[in-house]
Parts: structure tokens; sequence; C-alpha cells
């Protein structure tokens, strides 16, 4: 088992439990108490978990907000980042499309487009795409993760893997300069990375929340990113920053109701 997943199965026995032994966890996932207090001690360092004496309670201040949750927060900056993202695609396009609250907005906003394919692992983003589209869609198979409606594990990368697509539109759980594009969730940070391999042209949609945020696992590295579409309230410095890397920043602008 890789580190980051067996940090992942620590986190998710927190969420569950609201603490964690060491010699409960040794024997879960039979490893050494020295590999689970350097877990610890790492999770800790993230600021995912506070270590107690023989073991660990949740920082519940760092967890991921339920997707309820995060779909009403900062809702006209997805929405317009949403919208800009929508005219970079043209008729004809395959697309990937993953799970979140913006990139469900996204596929919203590409009614009007004409013969485009859409792979996706989420259900949300597959309804929406239903709905409001005549786009042809490709739902990947996968372990269905009940909060966020999305599909991810060996099975989901497994039937996303043949597509060579022209763009993939993916969200994040944080960006920094130092650590790249990071997110939540092992897996689905897994099919993520699967899919940006896989496109011609890679975007990013980033409202200002994510700014200067670290969350548990990497996506990407900034190089693997062509384009990232933010919002006016993201600070100048760091989008001159992140030019100065080679990245293309799009910052969608609020349309005024005055």
């Amino acid at each position: 088992m890789l580190q980051e997943e067996r940090q992942q199965l620590i986190l998710d026995m927190l969420k569950e439990n609201q603490a964690v032994r060491i010699a409960e966890l040794c024997k879960q996932l039979r490893v050494t108490r020295e590999t689970i207090r350097r877990d610890l001690y790492e999770l800790e360092e993230r600021g995912l978990l506070k270590k107690v004496h023989g073991g660990a309670i949740l920082n519940k201040t760092n967890e991921e907000p339920p997707y309820a949750m995060r779909s009403g927060l900062n809702l006209a900056e997805k929405e317009v980042i949403a919208r800009t993202a929508a005219s970079f695609v043209e008729d004809g396009d395959a697309l990937y499309i993953d799970l979140g609250t913006t990139t469900q907005l996204f596929a919203k906003y590409l009614r009007g487009k004409k013969n485009i394919t859409v792979i996706t692992n989420a259900l949300l983003v597959a309804l929406e795409l239903a709905q409001h589209t005549d786009a042809k869609v490709i739902l990947s198979g996968g372990e269905l993760r009940s909060g966020d409606l999305s599909l991810s594990g060996p099975v989901a990368r497994k039937s996303l893997e043949p597509f060579c697509v022209d763009k993939a539109f993916i969200g994040v759980g944080g960006l920094t300069l130092e650590k790249g594009f990071t997110d939540y969730h092992v897996s689905e940070a897994e099919v993520r990375q699967l899919m940006l391999k896989n496109a011609k042209e890679t975007y990013a949609l980033v409202d200002h929340s994510k700014i200067n945020v670290t969350a548990f696992v990497k996506v990407a590295e900034l190089t693997d990113i062509d384009v990232v579409i933010t919002d006016e309230k993201t600070p100048q410095p760091l989008v001159r920053q992140l030019e100065e890397r080679g990245l293309q920043v799009v910052v969608a602008e609020l349309i005024s109701k005055g």
C-alpha cells in the first residue's frame, strides 16, 4: 500500500470515528507503530489532524466541506468562471470534465455546443449535460462516493484510460506556487491525473477561495496545466507569478448588475 493511500485511509477512519488509536491503525493497516507515528506526524504538519496520547483526533477545520455546502459557496464567482471556461470549448471537441461544484456549472454552459463528446466520472455533471445539452456523454465506471456522486478507484481509471481528449477541465481543492494543484482525496486525484495526461489542453477552474490552500494530495504540478481560470478576487501578484511560470491565467470578470 502506498503512503498516500494509507494516510487517506487514516483520514477516512478519523472522519467516521472522530478519533483513532495507534494500536488499532497498526492492526488495520498491517504496518509498524513507527510507520503510523510518521504518518500521524505528517498529517498533523499538514493541519489535517491533531496528535494525542496513543493516537489522533480529527482537525475539523481542515476537512473538505460537504458537496451540498460547497455548491452554495462563492456562487457568483463560480458561475462566471464556468461561463468563461465554456468559451474555450469548440464544436466537435472531445472533453474530460471531472467532479466539482464549478465543473458542474461549467457543464450547464455547454448548451449550444455542437457535436461535443464528454467523458466524466461525475454523475451530477452527466445529469447537467443530459438536461441542458446535446452532448454525447460517456460515464466512467468505478466506486461511487455518496457525498459528491463521483466515481473513482481502479475501475474508474481503467475505464477512462483509453480516451484521448482535446481538452480536460478539472476542479481542485487548492493551488499554491510551492505545491501546485492539490485535492482532498487520493482516488479522485488519481483520476484527474490520468485525464490530464490524456488531454491535449488542460484547464483548471479555481475560484479565489482555493488560492494559497494546500489540500491533502498533489493533483498536478504547475507545468501540467495550460490555463487557469479564476475570478477577480484572486490576488494579482499571484496571477503574475503564475504567468511567469508559463501558465495562461484568465481572470473572469463578474457582470455588473448596475
